[in-house]
């Protein structure tokens, strides 16, 4: 009799977390995964991720995500995997774009490790905004980086990403600040090369457009000094 209604206990209490989707206090919930991936383009064809703010809708419920790294996508509803959202993409001088009644898979305990992919790509075409400027933005990728001695990475480029009309030059000439003895710098490529010294330096990194020298993207980089460390050997002479 006592082991029946524990049976019975366990029974009533499963068809109450069913009922109730009690999945998203047991940490089960959209763990690990993102639901959506936003691809964001303008009419070119060209990726304009970076600087874009994707805003998620589901009721009352907001989430805002962007792009740090990534200059094409905006992965989005990391926690709530398995609901239905409007989107809305925006970016300084575009206007607004919307995606609405987007189903997104996952939810409960999917984890994004499953052999099929729960993730769903959402494609957005951005349009400029009346009035905006030819030259919009210069962005570097990374946005920081660190260089040390092997065996850690001792060479690094950035990447410029300017965003202009069509038929506008996306060229841009480069400014360096800061220490700049700590690295050797090909102006052609974007790309440093390290150089052990003693102490450890700090750069910042400007990508200036040629056609408009007031847009200006910048990155941190970071050069690792030895000995860094007691018992960490000196650069070699």
């Amino acid at each position: 009799m006592r082991n029946r209604s524990v049976a019975l206990l366990s029974l009533v209490l499963s068809l109450v977390l069913v009922s109730c989707d009690w999945s998203s206090f047991m940490g089960c919930s959209g763990v690990g995964y993102w639901a959506l991936q936003v691809e964001i383009r303008d009419a070119q064809g060209y990726p304009q991720a970076l600087g874009a703010t994707v805003t998620l809708y589901d009721g009352t419920y907001r989430e805002q995500d962007s792009a740090s790294y990534d200059p094409l996508i905006v992965n989005t509803a990391d926690e709530r995997g398995g609901r239905r959202y409007d989107i809305q993409v925006s970016k300084p001088n575009y206007a607004d774009a919307w995606v609405r009644g987007v189903d997104t898979p996952g939810g409960g305990c999917v984890t994004g490790h499953e052999k099929t992919s729960v993730t769903r790509t959402v494609p957005v075409v951005l349009t400029l905004a009346p009035g905006a400027p030819e030259v919009r933005s210069v962005r570097l990728l990374p946005p920081r980086m660190l260089l040390d001695r092997s065996p850690n990475p001792s060479v690094g480029t950035f990447t410029p990403y300017v965003d202009v009309n069509a038929g506008t030059s996306r060229a841009i000439r480069w400014r360096l600040s800061g220490d700049t003895g700590s690295v050797i710098f090909d102006h052609a490529t974007g790309t440093f090369q390290y150089r052990c010294l003693a102490q450890s330096g700090y750069l910042t990194v400007s990508a200036i457009s040629v056609v408009d020298s007031s847009v200006v993207g910048t990155a941190q980089l970071a050069v690792q000094g030895h000995p860094a460390a007691p018992g960490d050997p000196p650069c070699a002479p």
